[in-house]
């Protein structure tokens, strides 16, 4: 099925975030001679919808395996969804000094944030530095501690998800 949880995690982002299309035309005309006896040489067979119900299958137990901070962080780095930056953001202030709330959220966005999503223009690191009034080196301080607390963070998550969803690996 999946090589490894990082393969498996980003194949059931990347099929949450597409849409189910409609049957065109053809699909129509192939399903129609499928009823007619024709044999389908379609390793999966699987639809769309078997698609999708598998990677919220899938979802859903890594959400109930994890806390809310690490489900977070799976969002906002297969998912590109940082409706729970807030939980990272406290997670990572407690857990560090030196780094206020707004700094640290600005940074998550500039870690996790593609370069055009849906049109937003990513922020640039002289635009932190412009917003905080940090030197190039401020920054690079600041972003390691944000990465070293993401990465610990991101380690526990693959290793509890090995743990828990390692029938799904394929061996």
């Amino acid at each position: 099925m999946y090589t490894s949880i990082d393969h498996m995690l980003c194949e059931v982002f990347f099929i949450k975030n597409t849409l189910i299309m409609g049957k065109s035309n053809s699909a129509r005309i192939e399903e129609w001679i499928k009823t007619r006896g024709v044999v389908d040489r379609c390793e999966s067979g699987l639809s769309q919808h078997d698609y999708h119900a598998d990677s919220v299958i899938i979802l859903s137990r890594a959400k109930l395996i994890l806390n809310d901070v690490k489900w977070s962080l799976l969002n906002a780095h297969y998912g590109n969804d940082l409706s729970g930056i807030v939980d990272l953001t406290n997670f990572i202030t407690s857990n560090t000094s030196g780094l206020t709330m707004l700094e640290c959220d600005a940074l998550l966005e500039h870690l996790f944030l593609p370069k055009d999503l849906h049109k937003q223009r990513k922020m640039r690191q002289i635009d932190i530095q412009d917003r905080f009034n940090w030197s190039k080196g401020q920054l690079f301080r600041k972003m390691a501690k944000v990465r070293k607390q993401v990465n610990r963070l991101y380690n526990d998550c693959i290793t509890k998800l090995e743990i828990d969803m390692e029938e799904l690996l394929s061996k």
